[in-house]
C-alpha cells in the first residue's frame, strides 16, 4: 500500500503550520480535518479518521495527554506526533505511548508523507493479525 489515508486528524495550535500542513495534505488528495486546540478535538464528537497528526506543545494539554483522552473515546487511529523542541525523553514517552512516529519541526514534507503511510500500513497488519 502507497497511498495515503482519506481523512487525517491534525491538532495543531500555530495556524501558519496548520494551514500549510493541511494544504500539503489536501494537494494529496487527503481530507484533513484540522483544529486548532486540543479541546476543539475532543468535543467535535466521533470523528473517524484513519491518522491522527498531533502537535505536542499546546495549550491546554500536550499532544500525549490528547492522544490519552483519544484513546479513551475509542479511537484508535495510528499516531503522528510533532514538536519544535524535542528531547529523548519525550521520544521515548511518545514510544511508550504508542505513537507512530516522532517528528521535529519544521516537518519534511516527504518524511511526514512517508511517516503516514508507515503509520497506516503498521495499522493494517495489526488489524489483519487480529483477524
Amino acid at each position: 500500500m502507497n497511498s495515503l489515508p482519506q481523512t487525517i486528524c491534525l491538532v495543531e495550535d500555530d495556524e501558519a503550520v496548520r494551514d500549510s500542513m493541511c494544504a500539503l495534505l489536501e494537494s494529496h488528495g487527503v481530507t484533513v480535518d484540522a483544529y486548532p486546540r486540543p479541546s476543539a478535538l475532543l468535543t467535535a464528537g466521533p470523528h473517524p479518521c484513519d491518522c491522527l497528526i498531533l502537535d505536542y506543545h499546546m495549550p491546554e494539554m500536550d499532544g500525549l495527554q490528547l492522544l490519552s483522552e483519544i484513546r479513551k473515546q475509542g479511537l484508535g487511529a495510528p499516531a503522528i506526533l510533532m514538536t519544535g523542541r524535542g528531547d529523548p525523553q519525550l521520544v521515548s514517552r511518545a514510544l511508550q505511548a504508542g505513537v507512530h512516529a516522532m517528528l521535529n519541526k519544521p516537518v519534511d514534507e516527504t518524511v511526514l508523507l512517508q511517516s503516514i503511510r508507515d503509520a497506516i500500513r503498521c495499522q493494517a497488519k495489526v488489524a489483519q493479525r487480529a483477524i
